[in-house]
C-alpha cells in the first residue's frame, strides 16, 4: 500500500483499533496502548498491505483483538507483573569485517562497536512504542508531523513520547556503562 493511501486511512484504522480494544479491555489507557501498537505494526507492514481499504480495516480490527487478548492472558498469567512490559529482542547483529570504515584505528573500531552494543541493549529495554517512535524519527528520518499521522495522534503527543524515550534511553545507557 502506498504511504499516502495508508496515511489517509490512519484515523479510521485508529478508531477501529481503539473501539475493538475498549470492548475487550474496558480500560481506556490500555485500549490506547493497544491501538498505538496496532498503528505501529501496521506502519511497519504498510508496504506489504494490499490497497483494499476494507481488508486493511479488518486486519487492524483483528490485530487489535489479538493484542488485547494477549494482554489479558498475560495479566491473568502474571498478575503481580502488571506494571512491567515484556520486551522482545529483535536486534540485528553485524559482524562483517567490511563494515569497518577505513579511517578507524583498531582501538576506535572496538570503542565504536562497544558503544553500538550498549546502545542496542538499551534500545531493546525501551517499551515497544517508544522504541518504534525513536526508530521512525532517527532511522527513517520522519518528522513529528509524519509520525503523528502514522499513529493517528497529535504532534505534541509524539514529541512527549520521544522526550520520554530519550530520557529513558540515557538512563539505560548510563546503567549499562
Amino acid at each position: 500500500m502506498e504511504r499516502s493511501k495508508y496515511i489517509s486511512l490512519v484515523t479510521k484504522l485508529r478508531q477501529i483499533a481503539v473501539a475493538r480494544a475498549l470492548v475487550l479491555l474496558i480500560d481506556k489507557e490500555d485500549a490506547e496502548d493497544v491501538a498505538a501498537e496496532v498503528m505501529l505494526r501496521l506502519w511497519e507492514r504498510h508496504r506489504l498491505l494490499r490497497d483494499e481499504a476494507d481488508e486493511v480495516m479488518h486486519y487492524a480490527d483483528t490485530m487489535a483483538r489479538n493484542l488485547s487478548l494477549d494482554l489479558l492472558r498475560h495479566r491473568r498469567r502474571y498478575p503481580i507483573l502488571r506494571i512491567f512490559h515484556k520486551q522482545d529482542s529483535d536486534v540485528e547483529e553485524t559482524d562483517s569485517i567490511t563494515d569497518i570504515p577505513d579511517l578507524y584505528t583498531p582501538q576506535q573500531y572496538i570503542e565504536s562497536k562497544e558503544a553500538g552494543d550498549i546502545f542496542r541493549r538499551a534500545m531493546i529495554q525501551l517499551p515497544y512504542n517508544w522504541r518504534k517512535i525513536v526508530e521512525m524519527r532517527e532511522k527513517e528520518d520522519m518528522s513529528f508531523a509524519e509520525i503523528a499521522q502514522v499513529l493517528g495522534t497529535s504532534e505534541s503527543s509524539c514529541r512527549g513520547m520521544m522526550s520520554k524515550a530519550r530520557q529513558r534511553l540515557l538512563q539505560l545507557i548510563n546503567k549499562l556503562t
